[in-house]
């Protein structure tokens, strides 16, 4: 073929691509029960719009620096000011009132003196599988208060964990509020704090040991304290313990109890490995590996749940539960679940009315507990072959953030934190990639990005708390009211 048929031919081509870019219907062309789509010339001046707006490193860069400009700054107050008012990291408090988490502060500052390991439950979906999220959190509150381990965990878990190696043997049923084809339902409702819970039926072994895994938090492998939450046991139920080349340690329960109950055992040193053995009846609603006293983030992962489901768990075995393990913060983190469901205004509006009705319940179960809620991440699909957030997900996280602030619940709005709309595509393309391809769920590094930028966020109102302690109140209000 000679050059110039090629060159027609191949200008041809341009020439047909273009005038379908230019001209092919936005909608589609249907036909046959089939919609043929061509990418529009305004789809790919969007895409570079959207590349042109905030990356992923704006916007973790702008969320670090802020704690490096209070340490930098002059005027510490304005900073603070400015903070709470203006920063897309920052909590949303009721009223706007700094003084929303004080007393949960005072809790974790007295924690490790007085020896205990107050706990902070960490629900979510499946951002929050493999302990991601929750890990880092857990480990800077821990630098901050004090505490090692890493936390509750179910006697059977079905998705392993970075920071903690575990397996289960044994006459045992895994029941589980947001169930899969490893779980059964059950008619009594006792799931516990972990939404799930292990029946052992004669008897059963769980065994642990430190974790080999790159992304384990440095403070997860110290294990000095362990301790069984059970109920609803047989008569004679012995849990023997052993660790390491320490010698077994037994407890017997020598009569039936129905409500919840704690069997603990203080270690003399930290342990690298161990086992639990159990010879009876019993329904375990979780195994705490803790060690020093302090802080500890237990992470509840619950794949494909909207978090509305609380309200079907029995309420008696979750206050007893909370009472027992001294539970001081509960964080909800939903919201992208519900967004495939929701194609209305009024979809949203049921949705928050559900969330309103999680928030009583928690008040009722763990009336101690101070409650932040976490929104939804930016999420991507594909409309018209186009990536673009998901419709009314700007709108869902609105009114989320509303709703909670008016039913007195701090609000950490993941979404503007990550640079808002089409944020998720940036993430993406991070180079790493801080999210997978499906455009909604972070990979380990961007899940440590969010906790990182959640946890120093918490403990930004810690040390306004600190600063508030040697300024007077009058001339405090008056500066941050002006």
């Amino acid at each position: 073929m000679k050059r110039y048929a090629v060159a027609l031919f191949v200008i041809s081509v341009l020439a047909l691509v273009v005038a379908c870019w230019y001209f092919f219907p936005s909608d589609g062309i249907k036909t046959r029960g089939m919609t043929f789509r061509f990418p529009s010339y305004e789809a790919y001046l969007q895409d570079l719009k959207d590349g042109e707006g905030p990356d992923a490193d704006s916007a973790i860069l702008a969320a670090r620096r802020a704690f490096e400009l209070m340490q930098e700054s002059d005027d510490t107050l304005g900073f603070f000011k400015e903070y709470f008012t203006s920063d897309p990291n920052r909590i949303f408090l009721p009223d706007s009132g700094y003084s929303y988490f004080d007393s949960l502060f005072v809790e974790m500052e007295h924690a490790g003196a007085e020896g205990r390991v107050l706990r902070v439950m960490h629900y979510g979906d499946s951002q929050l599988e493999m302990d991601r999220i929750s890990s880092i959190l857990r480990q800077e509150l821990q630098e901050r208060f004090g505490g090692s381990g890493p936390g509750m965990v179910p006697m059977v878990k079905t998705i392993s964990s970075v920071s903690v190696t575990q397996y289960a043997s044994g006459s045992l049923v895994r029941y589980a509020r947001v169930s899969d084809s490893l779980s059964h339902w059950t008619s009594t409702h006792r799931y516990g704090p972990m939404t799930q819970h292990v029946g052992v039926f004669g008897s059963g072994r769980f065994n642990f040991r430190k974790t080999e895994n790159r992304y384990a938090q440095e403070n997860a492998s110290r294990i000095s304290r362990v301790s069984v939450l059970l109920g609803h046991n047989s008569p004679g139920l012995s849990l023997t313990l052993k660790c390491d080349t320490l010698a077994p340690r037994k407890e017997v329960l020598d009569s039936a109890i129905n409500e919840v109950t704690m069997v603990s055992w203080e270690l003399p040193y930290d342990v690298k490995s161990g086992s639990i053995t159990f010879s009876g009846d019993a329904e375990v609603y979780g195994i705490m590996l803790d060690g020093a006293p302090g802080v500890t983030v237990d992470n509840v992962a619950m794949r494909g749940c909207s978090g509305t489901v609380f309200t079907d768990i029995d309420s008696t075995v979750m206050k007893q539960s909370f009472d027992r393990t001294d539970t001081r913060l509960v964080i909800l983190q939903f919201g992208g679940n519900a967004m495939p469901g929701i194609s209305s205004r009024k979809g949203i509006s049921l949705y928050v009315d559900r969330i309103d009705e999680q928030f009583e319940y928690f008040r009722k179960v763990a009336p101690k507990a101070t409650l932040l809620f976490v929104g939804p991440a930016d999420m991507c699909k594909s409309v018209n072959g186009s990536l673009v957030t998901w419709p009314l997900l700007p709108e869902l996280n609105d009114s989320l953030k509303v709703h909670c602030l008016q039913n007195g619940v701090a609000y950490w709005d993941t979404f503007n934190m990550m640079g808002g709309s089409g944020s998720m595509r940036q993430w993406v393309n991070h180079n790493p990639p801080l999210a997978g391809p499906d455009y909604i769920h972070f990979t380990t590094r961007g899940a440590n990005e969010v906790g990182s930028a959640l946890a120093r966020s918490l403990l930004v109102y810690h040390d306004f708390l600190q600063l508030r302690r040697k300024l007077p109140e009058e001339e405090l209000n008056e500066y941050m009211n002006r």
